[in-house]
């Protein structure tokens, strides 16, 4: 498994749009009738990671929510992932970015700028919830252009991108033994979205020790982390649900992605019509282990 494999397919895997068939008894939800808790998420949460494969580590990455910024009069958050590091003769710098918009939670905007050895790509969604439609642009030669075949396509009512999946997933309740299923993904062939939630499971991380709920999305047949592979992701069992582990088992091998730091933030929250949950210091962990 070379630097690029894992890292352009981490960010689905992170995501949890691995898409599977419907199972049976899953609880449906559509964009009417959410169970997503309140925004609580302020600016300045960080999380920071060591990525790896096997025993052979590939670089950091960090997730964070960086601003609120207005995108088309309406105001969201701006959140990034970011990952870097691989080897000298084949760099990996990934920027993806986010507009997040709270109440009611959808994207606004959705930008990847990957560079991974020779391979590079800048790409733009915008999503238009008044029209309900996306359109898609690509940087050539230092310039967005329209890109004709993703132009005035049909939008689902709370539509989320690759990134803002993964605090829709971080405010679901996430009850063990449920299995829930979205048609939320903003390109319709990649739903319905699919999440088990597994066990709880304490686990240690060079952040420390904490508290874990691990929860499981269910892989394409033939997807990025297909070839009977499975994938799990471990949050903290608090408010926070802060990502503590990433984890994928394939039969070439295994890929870790580790939290080395958690910043929980103290800026600004947009205001929203219902509560917003408490806040706290940070993750909880287990008792006598935080760093």
């Amino acid at each position: 498994m070379t630097p690029v494999r894992l890292s352009r397919h981490l960010l689905p895997f992170l995501a949890l749009l691995a898409v599977g068939p419907r199972p049976a008894g899953a609880q449906a939800t559509g964009p009417g009738e959410d169970i997503v808790q309140p925004w609580r998420f302020p600016v300045g949460e960080r999380m920071e990671f060591s990525v790896s494969w096997g025993r052979v580590r590939l670089g950091e990455g960090s997730l964070e929510v960086e601003a609120i910024d207005s995108i088309g009069g309406q105001e969201g958050y701006r959140v990034a992932l970011e990952m870097w590091g691989g080897p000298p003769f084949y760099r990996v710098q990934d920027r993806q970015v986010s507009w997040i918009r709270p109440d009611p939670l959808g994207s606004l905007r959705f930008e990847q700028s990957l560079s991974e050895g020779s391979y590079k790509r800048d790409t733009r969604y915008s999503f238009d919830f008044d029209r309900m439609t996306y359109d898609r642009e690509d940087l050539v030669d230092d310039e967005w252009r329209a890109n004709g075949k993703e132009s005035d396509v049909p939008l689902l009512g709370g539509a989320l991108d690759d990134l803002s999946f993964i605090y829709f997933a971080r405010l679901l309740p996430l009850e063990v033994g449920e299995r829930y299923e979205f048609d939320r993904y903003f390109k319709e062939a990649g739903n319905p979205v699919v999440i088990e939630v597994l066990r709880r499971e304490e686990i240690r991380v060079p952040a420390g020790t904490f508290q874990t709920i691990v929860v499981r999305p269910i892989i394409r047949t033939g997807g990025a982390f297909g070839d009977g592979g499975e994938a799990e992701l471990y949050l903290t069992d608090d408010e926070h649900r802060a990502i503590v582990r990433l984890k994928t088992s394939m039969a070439v091998g295994s890929g870790n992605m580790f939290l080395t730091r958690y910043e929980p933030g103290e800026g600004a929250l947009i205001p929203v019509a219902a509560p917003l949950s408490p806040a706290s210091s940070g993750p909880s962990s287990a008792a006598g282990d935080r760093r």
